[in-house]
């Protein structure tokens, strides 16, 4: 019995993509190139905490800064906290200009809170292409009179106007701490 034979056409076609997607592969392999970057370095340590039952974060975000300017908290000494009045208000953290961009971050004040408590407000921003970070303390009181309702405090951090610069916000935190008495915060 003879075998078939292919036609010599069909050999030499065949033979020909072969080697094509043979050196076609090599070409391929040869054009991807695979770069290792600079090694990434991280750092830091986790601390557990206990949230503060009737301080908690309600909202946090961008906004502008109002035309109406917020007023400032200006008590940067646990001595002399601001005592926060008993209805929602806002804050401004550093020096603010209508118009401009702001992160915030509202906190709520829960019915029934403790009276006559400081809590330290430490708010850090990294802002800039290459990150630079401000930290700002302050230091606010909770009213005399326990509220009846919930109560919310904004505070804003102006960042720039972006019509004058761009504005990079790399990170933001804020720290709330209970002090153990009023003008005695670690």
């Amino acid at each position: 019995m003879k075998r078939p034979s292919l036609p010599t056409q069909a050999v030499y076609v065949a033979t020909f993509l072969a080697a094509a997607a043979f050196i076609g592969g090599f070409a391929l392999a040869g054009a991807l190139t695979v770069n290792q970057g600079s090694p990434e370095a991280a750092g830091g340590n986790y601390e557990s905490t206990t949230a503060i039952s009737w301080w908690s974060q309600a909202g946090v975000g961008l906004t502008t800064v109002p035309s109406t300017l917020p007023a400032s908290l200006t008590a940067t000494t646990a001595a002399a906290p601001q005592t926060l009045p008993a209805s929602a208000t806002s804050y401004l953290i550093n020096a603010g200009t209508s118009g401009d961009l702001a992160h915030y971050f509202a906190m709520t004040e829960a019915a029934g809170a403790p009276t006559g408590t400081e809590v330290e407000l430490t708010f850090s921003v990294s802002t800039g292409t290459t990150p630079t970070l401000t930290q700002v303390t302050v230091y606010v009181e909770s009213p005399s009179t326990s509220p009846t309702t919930a109560t919310q405090f904004t505070f804003e951090y102006d960042l720039g106007s972006a019509a004058t610069a761009s504005i990079v916000l790399n990170s933001v935190q804020q720290v709330s701490q209970v002090c153990p008495a009023v003008g005695t915060c670690p």
